[in-house]
C-alpha cells in the first residue's frame, strides 16, 4: 500500500514519540534470525558510532548448533559447522563491524533469561519455530518489573513462517507513566493477533527428540529472506523512533504482502486488562 493509499485511510492510528530501544535480544538464530542479524549488526554498529543516538546493546540467543542441512536456506557457511549458532554470528559480525555483541548459547526457556533487559527500554525479536518459546517471550512481555526505569517500554517483534509464507507482527507495551508528549498506545502482540498460537502441545526445542525436529515443516530460503526484510523495516522505524502506521505484515513468497495496520480493529486486539489508564484508547 503506498503512501496516497495510506493517508487516504483516516482511521489508522500513528504510533509517535515512543523511546528509542537500548537493547535489542533476537531469539533464534537459524533461517529467519541469522538474515535478521546479518543486517541488524550493520545498523547498530552505524548508530553507535554516532553521539546523536542512543547506545544500543544486542544480544544474541540459541541453543543450536550449525548442522550440514542448515547450510542450504540459513545464513551459515562451511566454517561454522559445529559452532552454535548465536556464537557463530557474534563471531562474524564482531569482526566485520567492530561491534561488541553478547550471547546467550542456549534456548531461553524462562523469563528469568531476560534479565539482562530487564531495566531498559527494549526489542526482543522472536525468530523461533516452536510456540513454547513464544510462550516465555509473551511472559517477559507482560511482566511488569520493579526495576524499569522511567520511561522504558517494551517491543516485541515476532516473525513466523511456513514453506512460502508468513507475518511479522510487533506488539509494543508502553511504559507505567504517562508519557509527556506525542501518541501512544499499546500495539497487539502475536498471541493477540493470534491466540491458538498457544493451543496445543507446547515443547520447547530441547525437549524435542531427533526424529520430531527432522519433521518439522519445510521453509524456503527466500520465505526467511523476506520475513528478515520485514522485521528490519520494523527495527530501523524503532531505533529511529519513525512514526509507525503500522506493526506488521502478512506475505508470500509470490510478492503478495499485506500490511497489518493501526485500524481501531486490529487495536482493539490488545488485552484491555494490559493497557495503561492513559492510552489513547479505541
Amino acid at each position: 500500500m503506498d503512501a496516497a493509499a495510506l493517508s487516504a485511510l483516516a482511521d489508522i492510528k500513528t504510533l509517535e514519540s515512543f523511546s528509542a530501544p537500548s537493547s535489542i535480544m533476537v531469539v533464534g538464530c537459524g533461517g529467519t534470525g541469522a538474515y535478521v542479524v546479518s543486517h541488524l549488526a550493520r545498523l547498530v554498529q552505524v548508530m553507535n558510532s554516532k553521539d546523536k543516538w542512543n547506545k544500543i546493546e544486542l544480544i544474541l540467543a540459541d541453543g543450536d548448533v550449525v548442522e550440514e542441512k542448515n547450510l542450504l536456506r540459513q545464513h551459515f557457511i562451511q566454517p561454522d559447522l559445529g559452532k552454535n549458532k548465536a556464537e557463530a554470528l557474534a563471531d562474524r559480525y564482531s569482526a566485520a563491524f567492530g561491534l561488541e555483541i553478547a550471547t546467550i548459547a542456549r534456548d531461553l526457556e524462562s523469563i528469568d533469561d531476560f534479565a539482562t533487559i530487564k531495566d531498559k527500554s527494549a526489542v526482543v525479536v522472536g525468530c523461533v519455530d516452536n510456540n513454547a518459546s513464544r510462550k516465555v517471550i509473551n511472559e517477559w512481555f507482560l511482566h511488569d518489573s520493579p526495576e524499569y526505569t522511567y520511561g522504558a517500554s517494551k517491543f516485541w517483534i515476532d516473525a513466523g513462517n511456513e514453506e512460502t509464507a508468513g507475518q511479522v507482527i510487533c506488539g509494543y507495551r508502553p511504559p507505567k507513566q504517562r508519557p509527556w508528549r506525542g501518541k501512544m498506545f499499546s500495539l497487539p502482540s502475536v498471541i493477540e493477533h493470534y491466540p491458538d498460537v498457544l493451543d496445543g502441545d507446547l515443547k520447547f526445542n530441547s525437549e524435542l527428540s531427533c526424529a520430531e525436529r527432522s519433521e518439522s515443516a519445510p521453509q524456503n530460503m527466500m520465505t526467511n529472506v523476506t520475513a528478515a526484510t520485514l522485521v528490519m523495516n520494523l527495527l530501523q522505524k524503532l531505533l529511529l523512533q519513525t512514526p509507525m502506521k503500522s506493526h506488521g505484515a502478512v506475505f508470500t513468497i509470490d510478492n503478495s504482502i499485506r500490511n497489518v495496520l493501526n485500524t481501531p480493529g486490529n487495536l482493539d486486539k490488545v488485552d484491555k486488562d494490559r493497557r495503561r489508564q492513559w492510552e489513547i484508547t479505541q
